[in-house]
């Protein structure tokens, strides 16, 4: 019953106002609610950051994080602000090492080197010799040609040595240094070519290797060949031989004498056909009255195979150092002599 009372009751008074005031009625419009437009404004952060070391130990850290917000107003917000943090650390740790060297003693001598100061050179010339090694003793030794030790000396493991090259130990000399340690040598050779400063007159070829002390000389001389052998005299001196000599060369064991000095006689005998006696008086005196090895030398030589000897101009030369002659002949022959009164004889040419 009520219910019916209320409704009723404001519209009577509605009508009473409306008659009280004589004025339009005015219904009011709906005001307009503001509306919501979301707005989504992402923002995104990222901070890398490396520390590389020598040890890698890589550590990965990912926090994603997005907080979106909303708030109702009359202009409605929404925020959506991810956030991400990418940190990987390497962290190293140097620890340095000590790496032993090994260094190798050796127990046995040891040459690091060898040299001479020329490889070709004149007889009689010098050079330095020089050498770098190691071990309790040391001895270098000078080799002639024919395999020979002629000299040695004994020095310290490493230094250096003047030394003259001979001229008359052939064409090659060789140098051989020894180095000794604990009981053990180890070796090593150098060759000197030598070369003459001075040729032969009969050609260096023939010389087996070896350089004459001068130009040799050259005088009036006498050739005469026996049944035993040969008589050469000659005037001229050189390099320790006096002249006016004979030199006789015996066939039997081509064993040679020389005779200085020597004067003149008249050879006695009587040689059979086609056989002479000494055929000047400077051989003569020789053949006459000489002994060799106690024997007389008319006995050795026998007769002359001519009536007169050879008087052309006679050759000698000596080889460097003494001791050996080399005599030319006619016919181009070249005798050599070993020794310097008396020894051993052969024809080179």
């Amino acid at each position: 019953m009520n219910r019916v009372r209320f409704p009723v009751l404001l519209i009577v008074l509605a009508l009473a106002l409306i008659g009280c005031n004589n004025q339009p009625v005015v219904i009011p419009t709906v005001a307009q609610l503001p509306s919501i437009t979301p707005t989504f404004t992402p923002t995104f952060t990222l901070t890398p950051s490396a520390t590389p070391t020598f040890t890698p130990t890589p550590t990965f850290t990912r926090t994603p994080s997005a907080t979106p917000t909303s708030t109702p107003s009359s202009t409605a917000t929404l925020t959506f602000t991810p956030s991400m943090t990418y940190t990987p650390a390497f962290t190293a740790t140097f620890t340095p090492t000590m790496t032993p060297t090994l260094t190798l003693t050796p127990t046995g001598p040891v040459i690091t080197s060898f040299t001479s100061d020329n490889y070709q050179m004149p007889g009689g010339s010098v050079t330095v010799l020089r050498w770098q090694g190691s071990g309790d003793s040391a001895l270098i030794e000078q080799i002639n040609a024919q395999s020979q030790i002629t000299q040695s000396w004994a020095v310290a493991v490493s230094g250096e040595q003047a030394v003259q090259i001979p001229a008359n130990q052939g064409l090659a000399i060789t140098y051989r240094l020894t180095i000794i340690r604990n009981g053990m040598p180890v070796s090593q050779s150098i060759a000197i070519t030598v070369t003459c400063a001075i040729d032969w007159f009969f050609g260096n070829q023939f010389a087996g290797g070896v350089c004459p002390a001068n130009l040799g000389a050259i005088g009036q001389g006498l050739y005469q060949e026996f049944e035993g052998g040969v008589m050469i005299y000659t005037p001229t001196p050189s390099e320790g031989y006096p002249g006016n000599t004979v030199y006789v060369l015996i066939y039997s064991g081509n064993q040679w004498q020389r005779y200085d000095a020597v004067g003149s006689a008249v050879a006695t005998g009587s040689p059979p056909g086609g056989r002479y006696l000494p055929g000047h008086a400077t051989l003569a005196n020789i053949w006459e009255s000489a002994l060799y090895n106690g024997q007389p030398v008319k006995n050795l030589l026998g007769y002359a195979l001519s009536a007169s000897p050879d008087t052309s101009a006679r050759t000698y030369q000596v080889q460097a150092g003494g001791g050996v002659l080399f005599f030319d002949a006619p016919a181009a022959r070249i005798f050599r002599l070993a020794g310097q009164i008396g020894g051993t004889w052969t024809q080179i040419r």
